[in-house]
């Protein structure tokens, strides 16, 4: 049975044998038998990192290794940031910059933030003052392309949006 360890647009950790073209992580989340928890981040920094070893690297690590981050994998960088990540500082430096530079677009001031003020601030906005999931409801003429749009209640569809 495939890990429970694939991200969906909502943030949700699935079972799936799919292959990701990203690595994330929010922490330890799973257990010594590679099983999640109750919880879904033990940090709020949701990062998303490149499958390739750092230069000077070659050995791989085991995943969901005892003690260690719990790796959560993307089908793609639309579903990461979707699901609330954000690009990694150091692995993927230049997507970091890009996602920096168009979050100091619509700050105030439009001054770069820091990653540790970037995470704060994603986080504030993932969960409602009960700590549940915040979810947006929207006019399709509002969403802006590469938005996720999820289907029915209850649903497991997801389109990615693109305007015409």
């Amino acid at each position: 049975m495939p890990l429970q360890n694939r991200v969906t647009p909502f943030a949700e950790i699935a079972r799936s044998s799919a292959r990701g073209l990203f690595m994330g992580n929010r922490g330890v989340l799973h257990d010594e038998n590679r099983e999640l928890g109750a919880a879904r981040w033990r940090s709020e920094r949701w990062i998303v990192c490149t499958l390739e070893p750092r230069p000077g690297r070659t050995t791989r690590r085991a995943v969901m290794a005892p003690g260690r981050y719990t790796e959560l994998f993307f089908l793609d960088e639309a579903t990461a940031l979707a699901a609330g990540h954000r690009p990694c500082a150091h692995c993927r430096r230049e997507a970091f910059g890009r996602f920096s530079s168009a979050l100091s677009g619509v700050s105030e001031g439009g001054v770069l933030r820091s990653a540790r003020e970037i995470d704060r601030n994603l986080h504030e906005e993932r969960l409602t003052g009960t700590g549940a999931q915040r979810r947006t409801t929207a006019s399709l003429a509002d969403v802006p392309d590469g938005a996720f749009r999820g289907g029915p209640e209850n649903s497991d569809q997801c389109l990615e949006w693109i305007a015409c």
